[in-house]
């Protein structure tokens, strides 16, 4: 179980070849698991595709490891819909204002891509489960 305390956690996916990239992330509990929001078409959304398998490290917003922390397996699951929202309020609930500001520059960027006739992608979140 992850201290609910904790702001970052550096998620660890794995490429085809095996090499492992740690991302830095925003996290929630959700009761049993853990959600992190994210873009549909982003690199750690591909890998998680290609390969559940990951690993969670608490750490700073930089993704340095935190003194003393444990790497903990897991089993990411990429959603979208319900799941998907879900995993947004939760974020939002225990980021309240970071959140806020950065879902101003979500919307603008958005509300320009829709001007621009860009598809949009589905609002998609990732559910790790801890092993």
């Amino acid at each position: 179980m992850l201290d609910p305390k904790l702001k970052y956690v550096s998620l660890v996916t794995f490429r085809k070849s095996g090499d492992s990239v740690a991302t830095p992330v925003w996290f929630a509990d959700l009761g049993g698991s853990y959600g992190v929001i994210t873009d549909n078409n982003v690199g750690k959304v591909k890998r998680i595709r290609n390969n559940p398998r990951v690993t969670i490290t608490p750490c700073d917003m930089r993704g340095a490891h935190l003194e003393g922390a444990s790497t903990i397996p897991a089993t990411a699951r990429i959603v979208s819909g319900d799941e998907a929202t879900r995993v947004r309020k939760a974020i939002r609930r225990k980021y309240p204002l970071t959140y806020r500001m950065l879902a101003v520059m979500w919307h603008v960027q958005v509300l320009a891509e829709k001007l621009k006739r860009v598809p949009q992608d589905p609002e998609v979140a990732i559910i790790l489960t801890l092993d």
